[in-house]
């Protein structure tokens, strides 16, 4: 009896590393060391991203500040890929079930675009591009419907190192798009064209990541703002391939719809989407919260219903000791 309770108290082992969180530490490193050295560093003698992004300008192509969200991207995803590695983390679904293996496939696909890019294949790094995209977004979903803590360490380790970068590659996807034009030399009305469109497109994901989904994600509609702000930034002082391309008329036209999108319209969505909240048909979290606890009450209530129905089932052993005396006694009589 004593084993029995001894063995129940221990505490269960904690899950074992798998290939899962090996794979994931090792596509960060790959994904950090290529993206630095061949875009940054140059290690392959070709023009570095800052270079070859200054050689394909296009009207939408934010400041060159606006590229230090990499930093914030690559120290999260650094935390993720070390904190997955420890026993409280590294068995959740939220990694297994939630990264899985799309981490790897963003890696890879960044990976590739980075050297698409160094060697200005551009209609490859387009290609890329779009898949590091479709991989954020899989990862992204595949999250979202894994079963969740809700804890702040959960979303700044797990959810926010992608989100972010999710974010980001989405105004990048767009920019690609307009380098592609660029190198192919279209004239100006195409490439006006083409970037107002690109522009419609990434305040239509901003509304959407917000109203559209029940569980916004803030992060992305954020990271837009950001990419808005700086493309405004940017055109106060154009460079001159962009002056010599367009009018005047045509480059304060967009500096003025991407800070009115930027600091605006994205930000009021923002206000509205948390006001919203303060309505419990509209706020996800609190019907979460709701159901937790009637489940957790359900569960409670039914061991309690099944031991009152086997107590009623079986019979009691004064019933059974009255009977059996009984017994003897009417032999006797008789």
């Amino acid at each position: 009896m004593l084993s029995c309770c001894s063995s129940s108290n221990e505490a269960s082992p904690p899950p074992k590393l798998n290939i899962k969180n090996f794979l994931n530490l090792t596509a960060y490193i790959l994904n950090i060391v290529f993206t630095y050295g061949i875009g940054n560093a140059g290690w392959l003698n070709t023009p570095t991203n800052g270079e070859l992004s200054d050689k394909y300008q296009t009207i939408v192509t934010p400041n060159s500040r606006a590229f230090s969200i990499w930093a914030v991207i690559f120290v999260f995803q650094a935390l993720f890929a070390v904190f997955q590695l420890l026993p409280s983390l590294r068995g959740t679904a939220m990694v297994q079930h939630g990264v899985a293996y799309w981490y790897c496939a963003v890696c890879a696909t960044q990976i590739g675009w980075t050297f698409s890019f160094a060697y200005e294949v551009i209609p490859l790094s387009l290609a890329f591009m779009l898949l590091i995209w479709i991989s954020l977004m899989a990862l992204l979903y595949s999250q979202y419907h894994a079963a969740s803590e809700g804890g702040l360490k959960e979303f700044w380790l797990l959810r926010f190192p992608f989100a972010i970068h999710a974010g980001w590659i989405t105004a990048a996807s767009a920019l690609n798009v307009n380098v592609q034009v660029v190198s192919m030399d279209q004239p100006a009305d195409v490439q006006l064209a083409v970037a107002i469109v690109s522009l419609a497109v990434l305040h239509a994901i901003s509304v959407w990541v917000l109203f559209n989904i029940p569980r916004p994600n803030w992060t992305i509609a954020c990271v837009l703002s950001w990419a808005f702000g700086w493309i405004y930034y940017e055109l106060q002082d154009p460079n001159n391939l962009i002056q010599e391309t367009f009018s005047t008329d045509a480059i304060n036209g967009v500096a003025l719809a991407a800070i009115a999108v930027g600091v605006g319209v994205i930000p009021l969505q923002l206000v509205v989407r948390l006001g919203l909240l303060l309505r419990p048909s509209y706020n996800p979290y609190k019907c979460n919260s709701r159901a937790a606890a009637v489940a957790e009450t359900t569960e409670v209530a039914e061991p309690n219903v099944k031991e009152e129905k086997q107590e009623k089932d079986v019979p009691s052993d004064s019933a059974n000791t009255h009977g059996d005396d009984e017994t003897p006694v009417e032999q006797e009589q008789a």
